[in-house]
């Protein structure tokens, strides 16, 4: 059960998952593995700060965590997200705030996401982490209430004074590349994306991530990605889009219509880390014309041959591995409980599993949790 170290885990996932990645490369041409997150498709710079390929894991608070990102960045994220954290909490010396901005050499390039409404506090904040990190970003679109009640996060959509003034100081206060993450606006009746990205570009921002939902919606209702279409006309710096995006198909059109640099992959990827390869790799296979997303026969056959090797036994293999890691980072009782609803992600809609699926919610150590997914072994 025990990790020697980082690289060890490293090895064990190779192990596990090159059958898959062979027989793909054989399939298709795609020959970019080991290294999926290494590939030179489509780069671009984010201040001094390389990203190789366009395919990019969200920051998701509770989710985003060492292991997470080591897992995203193995099956090709270019880019690594910490979860969101306090400005607050890091000056005031939080234990926790403070372990969420250490990252390891195999989640790089990493970003430092912070939030607050103050922008002395901020600047701060940004500038006693910065050299933890690749790029420091700032949360402006967060929806959840009781960040929006401390003004941060969604709640400065509502005020551009305070926006311009928080990327100001900051950029003033660290020497690394600075982002910021936005939404559309608060509501549909303050849509105001095209602004904020002004103001951030004109105040210094390196690039932008958005996710296309108003702060209102959360997490409801669908992306809408209309207000997007021109934004890469108004501004010069990269833009990423966020939201909705599970499939290669969307994440090609969104990059071919927007002309944005990259797109972001969140909530799609709970419990599913291998969705950064499945992705990756049918944007350079779209992009090469060896299918598109109307060549029905063809986007079919890809789909089936990834539903076929990424079968259950594939995937409770690089489960147990993800388990084997959290251990590594927060011990086992903490990394069981936390595995329960990696678990009930990763088998969401499977068939034929719903006695086993009770277990998932009673495993407390690793040999129960072993146990529990070895009756998935060949189904």
């Amino acid at each position: 059960m025990v990790l020697k170290d980082i690289s060890d885990l490293v090895l064990q996932l190779e192990k596990t998952v090159s059958p898959l990645f062979e027989k793909l490369k054989k399939e298709y041409g795609c020959n970019n593995h080991p290294g999926l997150s290494l590939t030179g498709y489509n780069p671009f710079f984010i201040g001094n700060t390389k990203i190789n390929n366009p395919v990019i894991s969200a920051p998701m608070a509770g989710i985003s965590d060492n292991t997470y990102r080591i897992f995203a960045k193995y099956f090709g994220s270019s880019l690594l997200y910490s979860e969101m954290v306090t400005s607050n909490g890091l000056l005031y010396g939080h234990k926790k705030s403070i372990e969420m901005t250490y990252a390891t050499e195999f989640e790089r390039p990493f970003v430092l996401q912070l939030f607050g409404s103050k922008p002395e506090t901020v600047a701060e904040a940004a500038q006693m982490v910065e050299d933890r990190a690749e790029i420091i970003d700032i949360n402006m679109g967060c929806p959840v209430p009781k960040v929006i009640k401390t003004g941060s996060g969604g709640a400065l959509l509502r005020d551009e004074g305070s926006i311009k003034q928080i990327i100001k100081i900051v950029r003033k206060s660290i020497k690394k590349p600075l982002t910021v993450k936005l939404r559309l606006g608060w509501d549909y009746d303050l849509i105001n994306i095209e602004k904020t990205a002004m103001i951030a570009e004109s105040e210094g921002a390196d690039a932008i991530a958005v996710h296309a939902r108003t702060v209102r919606q959360g997490y409801s209702g669908h992306a809408d990605y209309s207000y997007l279409i021109d934004l890469k006309k108004k501004i010069k710096i990269p833009v990423i889009i966020s939201g909705d995006i599970n499939n290669p198909f969307k994440a090609f059109d969104l990059l071919r219509d927007t002309d944005c640099e990259g797109i972001m992959i969140g909530r799609a990827a709970r419990g599913n880390p291998w969705i950064f390869a499945i992705i990756l790799m049918g944007i350079i296979l779209m992009d090469k014309k060896v299918f598109n997303e109307k060549d029905a026969d063809f986007a079919k056959k890809f789909e089936k041959d990834i539903d076929y090797f990424l079968n259950n036994d594939i995937k409770v293999k690089i489960l147990i591995l993800y388990l084997k890691s959290l251990i590594n980072f927060m011990g086992e009782e903490k990394a069981v409980k936390e595995f329960r609803k990696i678990l009930g992600w990763a088998f969401k809609g499977i068939r034929n599993i719903t006695d086993i699926k009770k277990d998932f919610f009673e495993i407390n150590t690793f040999s129960e949790a072993e146990k529990v997914m070895a009756g998935l072994i060949g189904m």
